[in-house]
Formats: structure tokens, sequence, C-alpha cells
């Protein structure tokens, strides 16, 4: 999975979108490309703070589900 770089920002997205462009930036995607030119196409092997970034962006941890599991087992036990 690659992912895009806000050229003013430095956010990294899956697209620039207009929504990021202008709550962000108060322009549009269009505007903000004209004046700042396209995002970066970044690739998560070699960047460090993508590989933040996916695992910050992650709804469930292993760890997560190995908690839930505990729960399930411990009410299992007492039915």
């Amino acid at each position: 999975m690659s992912v895009f770089q806000c050229p003013i920002c430095g956010e990294l997205m899956e697209a620039l979108t207009n929504y990021h462009c202008a709550s962000r930036h108060h322009m549009s995607r269009k505007e903000l490309v004209y004046q700042h030119g396209m995002p970066k196409y970044v690739s998560p092997a070699m960047k460090r703070e993508v590989q933040q970034w996916i695992r910050a962006s992650q709804v469930i941890t292993s760890l997560d589900y190995e908690v839930a599991q505990a729960a399930v087992r411990s009410q299992m036990r007492k039915s």
C-alpha cells in the first residue's frame, strides 16, 4: 500500500481530497495542486513516518482482539 503526502502540511492520506484541501488549507484541490504541486507518492516500506501513520490509523489492534477473546472465554466459564 502506498499513500500520498500533502505538499503543504505533509499529512499522509490515501488520496488528496477536496475535503482535506478545503478544511485544512481553505482552497480547492485544483488550486492547491496549481500553487504547490502534486502530492508526493510515498511507499510505506521506505518511510518510518508512514509506518507510524498506518499503525495509528488502525481501528482494531491484535491486543484489542485478544482482550475481547479473553472476556468471552471468561463469560463462557461462568455459564
